[in-house]
């Protein structure tokens, strides 16, 4: 699994007031974003796909909940009219329409905020795409907003369909439950994938496949990585939700908000100690390399060392001087048994400083 950066739509502009962005993907922004209205009581309920926000507009004060999902987030204008008629402070809206923004969790009045950020799997080629979600929510009305078409919140809208659901008779602080449950679930499924191939990773290193490469560690650590760095602020913004007193999260939903964070801590405790298995095996891999290492100078060495008098002797007896000349330049050139002598001496020696290595113990 690796996971691959998704391009981002609007960024913040330089000297800009607060609240102002500018498109920066110009291909993005040609896509039309969706909205679907899915509002709800406890006997029936309505879901329709708006084309414009007046259609948003006269559905809100007529159900007790109103759910307004958002798929895309290329046209400001749609965003800001929505916001607008929600009452969504400037600077929300900023948060919403940008998309490398941080994960965060705040309060404006009787109105909850969350930016979060969810992963996308495509199992055919090993990728993990990270994207935003933003929530809004009101008394009477919840507006996220997802940077793709993905049917991600696809099983929260068949539970809204169904009239004996638990979400038909509850509000919009159990809606927003409901939403970011579901993230929870996939980060934790996609953990069981992450940690499957870990698994599989640490066979191969422990097995010495040959195939296997640093690499591969370092793919998978910086897939962990990149999904830390939104769980970690969902596990702190999940257990705001836990402990907070607002009006939108009741005191019969608060067992369910405890659920939620305890999901996030788990998911965060399983991502270290995915981070800790990955670095603990880009350690040991360094070990074994280095050891294989060792190995091969200690080899290198003991055949220098082994050669290294023979070259001597070899380099002796090849400086050639004239014995005519003088009885003291190498005589031993021309004794009957010299060169026999001569390899059998360095034969001897030879094996001799072997047999030692090996007393030894460095072979």
């Amino acid at each position: 699994m690796k996971v691959v950066s998704r391009k981002k739509v609007f960024d913040h502009g330089h000297g800009l007031p607060p609240g102002q962005l500018v498109r920066v993907d110009a291909e993005r922004a040609a896509s039309q974003p969706t909205i679907r209205i899915l509002a709800y009581n406890e006997t029936d309920f309505l879901e329709i796909e708006a084309a414009t926000v007046e259609q948003v507009s006269e559905q809100l004060g007529k159900w007790p909940v109103c759910w307004i999902h958002v798929c895309g987030v290329s046209d400001d204008k749609l965003i800001r009219q929505l916001s607008d008629m929600l009452s969504i402070h400037p600077l929300a809206q900023e948060d919403i329409l940008s998309t490398n923004t941080r994960p965060k969790f705040e309060e404006y009045g009787r109105d909850l905020f969350v930016v979060t950020k969810t992963a996308i799997v495509n199992r055919d080629a090993r990728e993990i795409m990270i994207e935003q979600v933003a929530f809004y929510a009101t008394d009477r009305a919840l507006l996220s907003v997802q940077e793709s078409e993905s049917t991600f919140f696809q099983p929260v809208m068949n539970r809204v369909r169904e009239a004996s659901a638990r979400l038909r008779a509850r509000g919009t602080g159990y809606l927003l439950f409901a939403l970011m449950d579901v993230k929870a679930d996939n980060i934790l499924s996609i953990l069981d994938m992450i940690e499957t191939d870990i698994v599989e990773v640490e066979e191969d290193l422990l097995t010495g496949d040959e195939d296997f490469t640093i690499d591969t560690i370092y793919q998978h650590k910086r897939t962990v990585l990149a999904i830390m760095r939104f769980v970690m602020p969902m596990r702190d913004n999940a257990h705001r939700l836990e402990i907070i007193d607002h009006p939108l999260v009741q005191d019969q939903d608060r067992y369910f908000f405890r659920d939620l964070a305890d999901n996030a801590r788990r998911a965060a405790d399983r991502l270290e100690h995915a981070r800790l298995i990955l670095q603990n095996m880009q350690e040991y891999y360094h070990l074994i390399e280095e050891h294989r290492n060792n190995h091969v100078m200690k080899v290198l060495t003991i055949i220098a060392t082994l050669f290294l008098p023979l070259t001597f002797i070899a380099g002796v007896y090849g400086m050639n001087f004239d014995h005519e000349v003088s009885p003291w330049n190498m005589p031993e050139l021309y004794m009957r048994y010299g060169y026999p002598a001569c390899l059998l001496f360095m034969a001897t020696f030879f094996f001799a400083m072997l047999a030692w290595f090996r007393k030894m113990k460095w072979l």
